[in-house]
């Protein structure tokens, strides 16, 4: 089975100015690489990827740009712009993912991934659920703590591996277990993305089309092997850079 990956690098990092004041919060150093790299090395290990796809907006086009001049993986890796040069212009998650869709065509799986988002675990084994079930799969972590937990989409999950529940940001998580930003979605799932929209669909974070896909459809979970680092802090940042600069010995 063949599948694209599309990487979504279209925010502006406010939160973690001044750092992201001038350049992409994707191409911070970790542990001395540009964070995307830890990414993009993990999706180019799939057999069957046809290429990768950055979502970006046009305010940084040039430092992606630059960073790919340097970069030369196995896979095509092609830039979509976005027209948006502030947050106030930005087009959200998944509006930026419909917009990279509308010019990309909605004809094969899709992997899906935040590119401030770093993994450990390899990328086959949510692709064997997908072709195991044909369902969409998203990336859960365990964060065993439920205050941290309100800050995401938190997730219950049935005994077969089924998303049964998923509430964006609640006061009151109904678990520990949260979304990443790790998502398979199949051609007819990538044709609802442009039906939720079009019903009036919230465009910013990806969690509120989950909410809206899981009434409609199975979502199967997989559960993180290893370590997760979303990368939206300062903080996590500073974790990130801890683990990955560690000696592996």
């Amino acid at each position: 089975m063949s599948y694209i990956s599309i990487v979504l690098c279209g925010g502006f990092a406010r939160r973690m100015w001044p750092l992201t004041k001038n350049r992409p919060k994707q191409l911070l150093p970790v542990a001395g690489q540009p964070m995307l790299i830890y990414t993009l090395e993990k999706l180019v290990q799939l057999d069957g990827l046809d290429r990768i796809y950055l979502s970006i907006n046009s305010a940084f086009e040039e430092h992606f740009r630059e960073f790919l001049k340097g970069y030369r993986p196995k896979v095509e890796i092609e830039i979509v712009v976005e027209p948006t040069r502030s947050e106030e212009e930005k087009l959200g998650a998944i509006g930026g993912l419909n917009f990279v869709l509308e010019r990309v065509g909605r004809d094969k799986p899709a992997i899906v991934v935040g590119g401030d988002n770093l993994f450990e675990f390899p990328i086959k084994r949510p692709v064997e659920i997908y072709e195991r079930w044909g369902d969409d799969v998203i990336a859960l972590y365990d964060l065993r703590d439920r205050e941290r937990a309100k800050l995401y989409g938190v997730v219950e999950v049935d005994d077969e591996g089924r998303i049964v529940n998923f509430v964006e940001k609640p006061e009151d998580p109904p678990s520990t277990l949260v979304a990443t930003a790790f998502y398979i979605f199949s051609p007819g799932t990538l044709k609802d993305i442009k039906v939720y929209l079009e019903e009036g669909g919230k465009r910013d974070a990806l969690g509120h089309f989950i909410e809206w896909l899981i009434r409609r459809k199975v979502v199967r979970a997989y559960r993180v092997e290893g370590e997760w680092f979303d990368i939206g802090s300062f903080e996590s940042l500073s974790a990130a850079e801890r683990y990955f600069a560690r000696p592996t010995d």
